[in-house]
């Protein structure tokens, strides 16, 4: 059983290599090289290099924005008590789904409410950016619009379809300490029913750019509209079509040029992917995060190696959580990065994570903190 177990992350890590290799050109696209100026964090090191924090377990230091310096912390999240080890089994299977319940004490929940403190570093040296970004799904009504055209004149005329029933989802991206987003940007999408489709991005910490353009430009009959603001900016799209009005013709105002302004939005974006195509996810779907651990392996020109630790309870959303403290390093060519986390077998989404990618010859050195603050569960 071992043996098939060990079969099957080694196939991931093979995939694993390649999303490295994808992500290096794309990074580097839209990056740009490495060494910008900035102030230079604890977490330099020999040779221009640099690695996350220490590791997870209490203490570092805190600050009224939130929780957190601008200098790498060596605590973990919440209080943790000593855990003795136990022969119990538990894997973190399904990283980052939203679309089925988590089951807690023996009752099934949804997430519909998360609220994440994010900090981020994307070139060696730069600065750390700290955003706190929240997360809300639910049922809701909206008034849909539509484009009525007189063909005969050609004249377009803005109508109001009426009032209708959907399901929202919402994001709020607020800067604490920021390179370009000066006030909170806001967004919804909206879809006639949650899906596990329209779920997928739900819990990531970031803006869903997919979403937004599926729902947009997607054609699907499940998509509804969306909306953004941004200051004095808005952006709004409704699809009569999903409300069953064939009548008249999709609306639109504003521009999405918003998002391409914002420097701190695709900054977000990146260095979310890099701790999410590059952590240690999929090998944990095959372990018992109950029992502490210590492995690694290596082919092709990749090495990696992992340690799990059991690490007492921590208080969140007002449920009790088993954790453990995970930390892993790895080799995949001409990459390399390190990070930990903090994860409970109950939950899909780390309650804590960091990391740090690096690719010398792409002249990337992305750095990305994530921690989860608050949370509200739905029971079904």
């Amino acid at each position: 059983m071992r043996e098939a177990g060990d079969m099957i992350r080694k196939g991931k890590f093979a995939i694993l290599l390649v999303l490295v290799l994808i992500f290096s050109v794309v990074a580097a696209g839209c990056l740009g090289g490495g060494g910008g100026e900035g102030t230079t964090t604890s977490q330099a090191s020999e040779g221009g290099q640099t690695s996350s924090g220490g590791a997870g377990g209490s203490g570092g230091t805190t600050s009224s924005s939130g929780g957190y310096s601008t200098t790498e912390s060596p605590g973990g999240t919440g209080t943790t008590t000593p855990s003795e080890t136990s022969t119990e089994y538990a894997s973190w299977t399904n990283p980052w789904d939203a679309y089925n319940p988590v089951e807690i004490d023996g009752q099934s929940y949804l997430i519909s409410y998360i609220k994440y403190y994010l900090r981020i570093r994307k070139e060696e040296g730069a600065p750390i950016y700290e955003y706190e970004v929240e997360k809300k799904r639910g049922q809701a009504k909206i008034h849909v619009y539509g484009m009525k055209i007189n063909m005969e004149t050609g004249e377009q005329e803005k109508v109001d379809l009426g009032e209708f029933d959907v399901y929202e989802y919402y994001g709020k991206i607020t800067p604490v300490k920021s390179e370009g987003l000066d006030q909170p940007f806001e967004f919804k999408v909206w879809v006639k029913q949650r899906t596990e489709e329209s779920d997928m991005f739900f819990l990531f910490p970031t803006l869903e750019f997919a979403t937004l353009y599926y729902n947009i430009y997607g054609g699907s009959e499940n998509a509804i509209g969306v909306w953004i603001k941004y200051g004095d900016q808005e952006f709004a799209f409704y699809n009569p079509a999903a409300v069953g009005e064939m009548s008249v013709t999709p609306y639109q105002e504003g521009s999405l040029d918003v998002l391409s302004s914002i420097p701190d939005i695709e900054d977000l974006y990146i260095g979310w992917y890099a701790l999410y195509y590059f952590g240690f996810w999929g090998a944990l779907e095959e372990e018992n995060l109950y029992t502490s651990t210590k492995d690694s392996w290596g082919a092709m020109g990749y090495q990696y190696n992992y340690e799990i630790e059991p690490d007492g309870t921590i208080e969140l959303g007002g449920k009790s959580f088993r954790v453990s403290t995970v930390r892993w390093n790895y080799s995949l060519g001409g990459a390399t990065g390190q990070g930990e986390a903090t994860i409970t077998a109950n939950l899909p989404i780390p309650i804590e994570t960091k990391g740090v990618f690096i690719s010398q010859q792409e002249g990337v050195n992305v750095f990305m903190h994530i921690k989860i603050e608050d949370m509200t569960f739905e029971k079904v």
